[in-house]
C-alpha cells in the first residue's frame, strides 16, 4: 500500500486535532472544566462515528477477541492523556502546550527502540536530541507563550501517555475496522471521564458554549477515524512524526482565534522538535501496511 496515503490521512488527523487544541484553550478560558468538556467531546464524536458506519451499512462492533482491548484504550489511556491535556491547557497557552506535547514522538522512537522494534541509528539519535532541546526551549523560555511548572508536568504526563496510547492502538485491534475502534476508543474515553465527573460533582452546565462543544466533538471524530487509519498504514513511529503537523494547526488557530503569539524562542523550540521528528522517520524503515477491512473515511 502506497505509505503517502496513510501520510495524508495522518496529516489531515493532525489538523484535526490542532482545532481540539484551539477549541480546548478557549473553553478552558471559559472555566467549563475538564470533566464537562472532554466528557461531551468523546461521548458525541463515539456516536457521529458510530452514525457514519451504520449510513454505511458496516458493523457497530469490533472484531471478537479485540472489544475489550479497544474499548480499554479509551478508558484507561485516552482518558488520561486528554484529561493531563486539558489541565495543561488550564495552566499555559495552546500553543506552548502543543510544543511540549509534541515531545512524544521521540518517546514513541525510545520506546519502539528498548522494544527491539527498531534499530538506533545517527539520525534516530539527533532527531531524539532536537526533541529534547526543543522541549527543553519551550519550557524555559517566556514571552506570550507561557505555561507553567505544573502546567508543564501535565503537558509531558499527555505526551508520555499518549506515547503508551500509540503503541498500543498500533497493536491491539488489528482486525477491527478504523472507524469501529476510534468510536469505541472515544466512547471508552467518554464513559470514563464522564463517570469520574460524576463521582466528584465536576459536570456542569455548558452555558454558551454548547456551539463549541459541538465543533469539538466533531473534530475529535474527524481526528480519530483519520489517526487510526493512519496507523494501520504506517505505524506508529511514522504517525506520530505526521502528527506533529498538529504543532502548526495548534498556533496558527491559536493566533487567528485567540490572539496568541509566538516568541522567537519558542519558535525556535518547535522548529527543533519538528526537525527532530523528520529525523527521527527518516531513519525508520517502511512497515508493512495492512489493508482495512472497509474503504477508508474521507
Amino acid at each position: 500500500m502506497n505509505p503517502r496515503v496513510g501520510a495524508a490521512l495522518a496529516l489531515a488527523s493532525a489538523t484535526a486535532y490542532g482545532v481540539t487544541v484551539a477549541i480546548g484553550r478557549s473553553l478552558a478560558d471559559s472555566g467549563l472544566g475538564p470533566a464537562t468538556a472532554l466528557g461531551f467531546r468523546f461521548c458525541v464524536a463515539a456516536a457521529l462515528l458510530l452514525g457514519v458506519q451504520a449510513a454505511r451499512g458496516r458493523t457497530l462492533l469490533p472484531a471478537p477477541g479485540d472489544r475489550v482491548r479497544v474499548f480499554l484504550l479509551g478508558f484507561v489511556g485516552y482518558a488520561v492523556e486528554s484529561t493531563c491535556f486539558f489541565l495543561a491547557l488550564e495552566r499555559g497557552t495552546a500553543a506552548a502546550v502543543a510544543l511540549l506535547f509534541y515531545s512524544y514522538p521521540a518517546m514513541v522512537a525510545v520506546a519502539e527502540l528498548a522494544l527491539g522494534i527498531t534499530r538506533p541509528s545517527r539520525p534516530l539519535l539527533a532527531g531524539l536530541v532536537l526533541a529534547v532541546v526543543g522541549t527543553a526551549a519551550v519550557a524555559v523560555t517566556g514571552g506570550d507563550v507561557t505555561i507553567d511548572r505544573t502546567g508543564i508536568a501535565f503537558a509531558l504526563a499527555a505526551a508520555v501517555s499518549f506515547t503508551a496510547y500509540l503503541l498500543a492502538g498500533d497493536r491491539w485491534g488489528a482486525r477491527t475496522e478504523s472507524l469501529v475502534k476510534a468510536a469505541w476508543v472515544s466512547g471508552g474515553a467518554g464513559l470514563s471521564i464522564v463517570l469520574r465527573g460524576l463521582v466528584g460533582g465536576d459536570l456542569r452546565s455548558p452555558g454558551d458554549d454548547w456551539a463549541q462543544l459541538v465543533a469539538y466533538a466533531a473534530a475529535n471524530a474527524f481526528a480519530f477515524g483519520l489517526m487510526f487509519a493512519a496507523l494501520r498504514r504506517i505505524g506508529a513511529t511514522r504517525t506520530a512524526v505526521v502528527l506533529t503537523f498538529e504543532v502548526v494547526a495548534a498556533i496558527v488557530l491559536a493566533a487567528v482565534f485567540l490572539g496568541e503569539r509566538l516568541e522567537l524562542e519558542q519558535a525556535l523550540g518547535g522548529f527543533a522538535v519538528l526537525a527532530g521528528a523528520i529525523l527521527v522517520v527518516s531513519s525508520q524503515s517502511a512497515p508493512e501496511a495492512i489493508v482495512d477491512e472497509a474503504p477508508t473515511p474521507p
